[in-house]
């Protein structure tokens, strides 16, 4: 079971032990992730990244990730309306696959997914374009995804809500962890998604410009957007901070 950080024990310590993801010299330090209960759990980040970018044709979403289930139905990144089934972007746990599904899940990517026990990073590069440059990787590999459904060109996300840990309607709950996730409005290439996944811990990002760039650190109920877009997102719920990172 993950540690967890309650709200009222102040600041976290800044000291940073070997294995944490932290660089000798740096400022940079990765000392919490985000657990999601599976019930009601979620991260509410408003319309602001969706009325920001409206039409697009290219965007680029990476995270770690660490489910506790993946053969229920868990719905942890999602950019849509509460009235459709999965919104424009949505990223999904059923019976043992990982889904990215487009366009109210006309089109869909998926691959075979049972990791409970480690943390694994998930890029998903979109290009509205060319869909043979739409690719998923995970751990920075390339994927071989199973692929159904119609390409669409673009995604309107106009007036659309971001939300982390659920989806529409705040329905299918994620269980698990979730740390540093990031939306850049570009196709991310091999040399970015490189830079990311590092050493295969997280490490400062910033300077490939994310729009949006949630580290999950501090305390409290703010999901800090340390990107370009500064859209901060609300822990809902009661959704936990933990000390259990990508290590």
């Amino acid at each position: 079971m993950a540690n967890t950080i309650g709200y009222g024990q102040g600041a976290v310590n800044n000291t940073i032990g070997y294995g944490q993801g932290a660089k000798v010299g740096s400022s940079f330090s990765n000392l919490q992730s985000l657990e999601f209960d599976g019930i009601d759990d979620y991260v509410d980040c408003g319309t602001g990244l969706g009325d920001s970018q409206g039409v697009i044709t290219e965007f680029s979403v990476s995270m770690w990730i660490k489910p506790s289930v993946t053969s229920g139905n868990d719905l942890f990144f999602n950019i849509g309306s509460f009235a459709n089934s999965f919104g424009q972007i949505a990223f999904q746990l059923q019976s043992n696959k990982l889904y990215v599904k487009l366009n109210n899940g006309n089109r869909n990517y998926n691959i075979a997914y049972t990791n409970t026990t480690a943390w694994q990073h998930l890029v998903f590069v979109y290009d509205g374009s060319n869909s043979a440059n739409t690719k998923m990787y995970l751990d920075n590999v390339e994927q071989s995804p199973t692929v159904g459904g119609v390409f669409p060109s673009s995604l309107d996300l106009t007036g659309l809500k971001t939300i982390i840990g659920a989806g529409y309607s705040v329905s299918y709950p994620y269980a698990g962890l979730l740390d540093e996730v990031s939306y850049f409005d570009r196709t991310l290439d091999v040399s970015d998604i490189n830079t990311i996944y590092g050493t295969g811990v997280p490490n400062d990002i910033s300077s490939l410009s994310p729009i949006n760039y949630y580290r999950f650190e501090g305390t409290g109920t703010t999901a800090t957007d340390s990107g370009s877009g500064g859209n901060d997102g609300t822990l809902t719920n009661g959704v936990t901070r933990s000390s259990d990172v990508p290590t």
